[in-house]
C-alpha cells in the first residue's frame, strides 16, 4: 500500500459521520451491557424463544405467529431510541439519526434472535415427527414491512423527543403499542399481505419525520 495512502480505519475515523455512529454504538453497548439489562434479555428469550414456541408446536410456524415475531423489533427499537436522548441535553441531526439507526438495528436484532430461537425449538423439540416448513418468502415480506414499521416508530420517536421530551414520547409510544396489539388480535391476518407495499410506505413515511427531525435539531 502506497505510504499516505488512506485506510479504511483512518476513514472511519476522520469521518464525522462515522465517528458519531461509533460513539452512538458504545454508548448503547454500555446501556444494554449491565447485568440489569441483560437479565431481562435473557428472560425474554427464554419465554419468547422457548416457552411459547415450546407451548404452541408446530402451530408455532403458522405465518401469522411467525409474521408477529418477524416484526418484534417494532416494540424495541422506538422505546431504545427515545432513552438514547439524555433528559436536558441538546442533540444535533448527526447524533439523533445515528441514534435511530442504532436502536432500529437492535431492534431488529433481538427480532430475528427471538425469531430464529422459537423455529429451532420447535424443530429439536419434535424431531423424528413431520414438521412443516416456515413458509419463508411470506415471513421476509413480513420481516421487511416490520423493518419498515420500526423506522417509522424510532424516527418519530426520535422527533417526539427532540421536540417534546423522553416522557412525552413514551407515553405516545405506549398508545401506539396498545392501538397496535388491538389491531393485531382483530386484524392479524393482513400482516402476510402488507408485503414490500407496505414496507415502502413506512420508508416514505419514516423519511418525512427524519427530514422534520432535522428541521427540529436546527
Amino acid at each position: 500500500m502506497p505510504i499516505g495512502a488512506p485506510t479504511i480505519g483512518n476513514m472511519f475515523q476522520t469521518n464525522p459521520q462515522m465517528v458519531t455512529l461509533s460513539t452512538e454504538i458504545r454508548l448503547f453497548l454500555s446501556r444494554i451491557g449491565s447485568l440489569r439489562s441483560v437479565l431481562p434479555h435473557l428472560a425474554l428469550l427464554f419465554v419468547f424463544g422457548f416457552m411459547v414456541p415450546n407451548i404452541k408446536g408446530v402451530d408455532f410456524l403458522d405465518s401469522q405467529i411467525l409474521g408477529a415475531y418477524a416484526c418484534l423489533g417494532i416494540i424495541f427499537a422506538a422505546p431504545a431510541t427515545a432513552q438514547a436522548f439524555p433528559a436536558g441535553a441538546g442533540t444535533s441531526f448527526p447524533q439523533a439519526r445515528a441514534r435511530i439507526f442504532v436502536s432500529v438495528a437492535y431492534g431488529e436484532i433481538v427480532s430475528i434472535t427471538l425469531l430464529a430461537a422459537g423455529i429451532a425449538t420447535v424443530y429439536l423439540t419434535n424431531r423424528g415427527r413431520y414438521v412443516p416448513q416456515p413458509d419463508w418468502e411470506t415471513l421476509a415480506r413480513c420481516a421487511i414491512f416490520g423493518l419498515g414499521a420500526s423506522a417509522v416508530l424510532a424516527s418519530l420517536a426520535a422527533l417526539l423527543t427532540v421536540r417534546f421530551s423522553r416522557s412525552a414520547a413514551i407515553i405516545f409510544l405506549r398508545v401506539a403499542f396498545f392501538g397496535l396489539l388491538v389491531l393485531y388480535f382483530y386484524r392479524g391476518q393482513w400482516l402476510a399481505d402488507v408485503g414490500l407495499v407496505g414496507a415502502g410506505a413506512c420508508l416514505a413515511v419514516a423519511g418525512s419525520l427524519i427530514a422534520l427531525l432535522k428541521k427540529a435539531c436546527g
